[in-house]
């Protein structure tokens, strides 16, 4: 399972949870909180990931392609294009 939002991983610590404490399996707690959404288009979350992911040995320009080619398989993003 991962985010459908930015497609970290999910574990049980990490998996949002909704208003009432019932898990959202489909998102990361970094992307829906307590029933909302934080990233509102996918640059905003594409600048945050790069801002945080991109290092020594994975360039921003690297990291920035990754996502910008990734994110927009992610059921979030596909539904949001509709």
């Amino acid at each position: 399972m991962v985010c459908q939002c930015c497609g970290m991983p999910l574990e049980d610590a990490t998996t949002s949870r909704e208003p009432d404490g019932a898990f959202n399996e489909e998102y990361c707690k970094w992307c829906y909180t307590d029933g909302n959404f934080v990233y509102s288009d996918q640059k905003e979350l594409t600048d945050f990931l790069v801002a945080h992911m991109a290092n020594e040995n994975w360039p921003p320009e690297q990291a920035r392609a990754y996502f910008e080619a990734e994110l927009p398989k992610l059921a979030h993003w596909k539904q949001k294009k509709q």
